[in-house]
């Protein structure tokens, strides 16, 4: 199976956290990576148009997100969980507050699980759609913790000899946690 994580610059916080002038350009704590073209994404065409490339060339992804940027992409995949999508939840207990009084402690996380593996036939382990875990403590806004990882994995019911692209590098915490399931995966096998 082809895999694909993708953990796309937040719609609406791209060019704040990645663009020209944000804290991708040294303005503030939590540094991401700074990309010129940072502010396509914080058009929603551009990520309904990587899930259209995402359903093109992968059996199965997981895309992280921001829970106002669910809407663009469930405008595509609908809500019928029988066309192989789930939205999980992610549940950050120690998240960074906001400008907002509410605090936002979760992000979704569209999950398509390749066909041959949605059933109780295909022997994949059973995984919650939670996951409750703190994100890691490196200076790098929106890195994912390796416990992510592997959850993602896990949901997209990944076996030894799947393929896996990893499409936003970012900090390289998901590559890590990915190259250290796939050793762990060898190790017990």
């Amino acid at each position: 199976m082809i895999l694909a994580i993708a953990d796309p610059p937040y719609l609406g916080r791209a060019k704040r956290w990645y663009g020209a002038g944000g804290c991708g350009d040294g303005q503030g704590r939590n540094q991401a990576d700074n990309h010129p073209d940072a502010a396509i994404w914080d058009n929603p065409e551009t990520h309904q148009k990587l899930l259209t490339e995402l359903l093109a060339r992968y059996d199965g992804f997981a895309i992280a997100m921001s829970v106002h940027s669910l809407s663009t992409y469930l405008d595509i995949t609908g809500t019928d969980s029988r066309n192989g999508f789930r939205v999980c939840v992610w549940h950050k207990p120690s998240a960074i507050t906001s400008g907002s009084r509410i605090t936002n402690n979760f992000e979704p996380v569209l999950i398509k699980v390749p066909d041959s593996r949605r059933g109780w036939a295909s022997n994949a382990a059973r995984v919650s759609d939670v996951l409750v875990a703190n994100p890691p403590k490196v200076n790098f806004r929106g890195a994912k913790p390796a416990l992510w990882t592997k959850w993602v994995l896990d949901l997209m019911g990944y076996t030894d000899g799947d393929t896996v692209d990893d499409l936003f590098v970012g900090s390289g915490m998901v590559g890590n946690a990915l190259e250290n399931y796939q050793e762990q995966l060898n190790l017990n096998s």
